[in-house]
């Protein structure tokens, strides 16, 4: 499958000089058609483009569809002056579309970011990146970020993406916004040391001002240079944060792991599971120490103290930390060794305020898996780039760049990887899997839901199939069967009758051809029972999608 994809994408390569975009549209959708002629070359241009002779936009409400398996490319900033910008996956089998930042003709290399945020954007099921990654050289023009805003009080709703490959953040706000909500979603390669600093590399960024609501939910981070959330030094707080369910793997950290500064009403970070998330360690590196100062804690050094989480002191503020569990593999463990007579250790997750304001509570804050987990296929730990440094002949603890080379980068993996094989599960034995505040697996629930999948019969068959599910109507549990005719990845979907997903019991797993069972209990992706009434069940493959209806009935 994947050779597959990367012959059509050396294909495209070949031929796009000559390809264009054009648009098919039903009512307020915009379906956009890659490699056909009769359109615009790029995406931006499609969009911006998509206006009447005095200006306006051509409808307000367009909501643009790319097509399964589709390549698209950006070469200039798309900027949503006054309208909703909504962009989706068109439903059925085949790769989500994949949008790549390409060189600007002007400027040679990409833009800036892909989009400009003035008024509210919705992105569902779409891999972003930003180089177009077939052409390897392309990288050292790498640009800062992927989204930022030019508006104060915009809503930005991300959910199902993989957005990979940036400079600096992606996800940038340097307006305030009023909710940044983003889920089931992969963020990757965050930081390139050939373009910038390691002061950069993250995956939000939301330093200038306010956010009204901040969530992030169900999400995987992989790869970064400095942080995960980055708000340190705001001029004003987040009011609300939810963290919840998320999947944290290879991070440096180098000025913290969720630095989230001046904090209001509300902080929720619970149920992630933190696999050498802070692999650079506490240290007294009076560089790192520089963006640890929002705590006002000094260590014993009396340097800024270095923790995991650091939040600006305030005595209004709830918090609810519990359920996160976090393990250091053999890699990260022998980094810390190496250097302990210096003072490196894994750091501490909370400051001692966070600490007193959670009392007993904070004992389940953060909790050490004795037996590091291995997740099933993720990329190598960054340890020859924390060496290159620490090392005096190196990097030598400070921020220059000039004898860094790309062989000190860490395992950078290609959106492809992310999409086809990144595969962050756990062994069901794990502690962590039994560890949420449910009962259920902590870290992205994307990775536990294809545990109870149950071969039937080797019988080989012609078609794919999903039969009606049994019993039906059904409480509390009913049993849903698909027959596959040949190795294929799939996925089992349920919806409830809004088309909203509930939950995936199976998850673009590669499995064998045969006849298979799997169970869905009645519960959510967060272990919640779901109530009464008509549900759908999906079978999806890169072949084919075969939907079909059930009732919940208590």
């Amino acid at each position: 499958m994947k050779s597959l994809r990367k012959a059509c994408i050396m294909c495209f390569i070949v031929l796009f000089p000559l390809c264009k975009i054009s648009f098919g549209q039903t009512n307020h959708d915009k379906v956009i058609l890659p490699n056909d002629k009769g359109g615009p070359k790029y995406l931006n241009d499609a969009i911006v483009g998509d206006t009447l002779a005095n200006g306006q936009r051509a409808d307000p409400n367009r909501v643009y569809i790319l097509k399964r398996d589709g390549i698209y490319l950006v070469n200039s900033v798309i900027t949503n002056t006054g309208y909703t910008l909504t962009m989706k996956s068109e439903n059925g089998p085949g790769w989500k579309p994949f949008i790549y930042l390409d060189n600007n003709p002007v400027s040679k290399v990409p833009p800036g970011q892909m989009v400009l945020i003035k008024a509210d954007l919705t992105l569902k099921n779409i891999v972003m990146s930003g180089f177009f990654e077939p052409l390897a050289e392309n990288l050292g023009g790498l640009q800062g970020a992927l989204f930022n805003t030019g508006s104060a009080g915009v809503n930005i709703v991300i959910d199902s993406c993989i957005l990979n490959n940036v400079n600096g953040n992606h996800i940038r706000t340097d307006q305030a916004p009023h909710l940044v909500k983003v889920t089931n979603t992969i963020f990757a390669n965050m930081g390139y040391l050939g373009r910038s600093n390691l002061g950069a590399g993250k995956g939000l960024d939301v330093r200038s001002g306010s956010v009204d609501s901040l969530i992030v939910q169900n999400c995987t981070f992989v790869n970064w240079q400095d942080r995960v959330i980055r708000h340190f030094s705001s001029t004003a707080p987040i009011k609300y944060l939810l963290f919840d369910h998320n999947t944290l793997v290879n991070g440096m950290s180098y000025h913290g792991l969720l630095s989230l500064g001046k904090v209001g009403y509300q902080v929720n970070i619970t149920n992630n599971l933190l696999c050498d998330a802070f692999a650079l360690g506490n240290d007294s590196d009076y560089v790192r120490q520089a963006e640890f100062t929002d705590s006002g804690e000094k260590d014993k050094w009396g340097g800024a103290r270095m923790t995991w989480v650091i939040t600006s002191p305030n005595d209004t503020t709830k918090y609810t930390i519990k359920n996160n569990y976090y393990c250091i593999s053999a890699e990260g463990q022998a980094f810390f060794d190496k250097y302990k007579a210096a003072g490196i250790s894994e750091g501490t997750p909370l400051t001692w305020f966070v600490n007193k304001k959670l009392g007993a509570d904070s004992t389940k804050a953060f909790i050490k898996l004795a037996t590091p987990i291995a997740l099933k296929n993720v990329p190598k730990l960054m340890t020859k780039f924390m060496e290159w440094y620490r090392d005096p002949a190196g990097a030598n603890k400070t921020k220059s760049t000039t004898n860094w080379k790309t062989d000190f980068d860490y395992d950078r993996r290609s959106s492809d990887y992310y999409y086809d094989s990144l595969n962050c599960s756990y062994p069901t034995t794990s502690p962590a899997f039994t560890g949420s505040t449910t009962g259920g697996p902590v870290g992205a629930l994307t990775w536990s839901s294809a545990t109870g999948v149950d071969r039937i019969s080797n019988t080989i068959v012609s078609n794919y199939s999903l039969e009606q599910n049994y019993p039906n109507p059904f409480n509390p549990s009913t049993n849903i069967v698909f027959n596959l005719p040949k190795e294929s990845k799939i996925s089992v979907v349920i919806y409830n009758s809004l088309g909203q997903e509930i939950k995936r019991l199976v998850n673009n797993q590669q499995m064998n051809s045969g006849r298979f069972n799997v169970i869905w209990n009645g519960r959510d992706s967060f272990g919640k029972v779901v109530s009464s009434g008509i549900y759908f069940y999906q079978l999806i493959s890169n072949d084919v999608m075969i939907s079909r209806k059930m009732q919940l009935l208590k």
